[in-house]
């Protein structure tokens, strides 16, 4: 076999994947990442005009907006995070999800009616009830979803929320391998 072709099929099967799958991860984690960016934009935008700018929708479009940035840049590093850093990460997504499920974000009380909404940062089902408990069972079988937007924008905020942790675990150890490095 010739040198050029061989210099040919190992530049299509660069990092052991063909260039047409590249070129789909590629494509994947563009539409990912600015679909993520925008969704920030909309949250944050949204809630300057319609939630009287509330930190947990600032909060939530924030972490998105950073998450969206993080999936587009995709820089590679000498010294990935390690499985306990990943763990980590996984476990501050997983965590906060279910703990943002049970948390009631707002609860109005009336003279009879309760109002209760659940999810953290963005309410996304309400619950009413004679008492508290009734509206909280109610909210929590979700049987008025009012946001799915916001329940998406959970779910992908916990998600974000996790690799943040799991790279700045890794940005950490990184920090600490060159301080290590840099000693005489």
């Amino acid at each position: 076999m010739s040198e050029a072709t061989q210099h040919d099929q190992s530049a299509a099967h660069s990092n052991g994947l063909p260039v047409w799958r590249r070129i789909l991860l590629i494509a994947v984690r563009v539409v990912i990442g600015c679909g993520s960016v925008f969704l920030g934009l909309y949250l944050g935008t949204r809630s300057a005009f319609e939630y009287a700018a509330r930190w947990n929708v600032l909060l939530c479009a924030g972490v998105v907006i950073i998450g969206g940035v993080i999936v587009l840049a995709r820089v590679r590093q000498r010294l990935p995070p390690s499985r306990k850093h990943w763990i980590a990460g996984t476990a501050v997504a997983v965590i906060g999800l279910l703990v943002s499920a049970f948390t009631p974000v707002s609860q109005t009380c009336c003279e009879t009616v309760w109002i209760i909404s659940l999810g953290l940062p963005l309410p996304w089902t309400t619950g009413h009830g004679d008492t508290w408990a009734q509206a909280f069972d109610e909210a929590w079988r979700g049987t008025s979803v009012s946001e799915p937007v916001s329940a998406i924008a959970n779910v992908i905020f916990w998600g974000y929320a996790g690799m943040i942790a799991t790279l700045g675990l890794g940005v950490n150890r990184r920090a600490k391998h060159r301080s290590v490095d840099a000693r005489p």
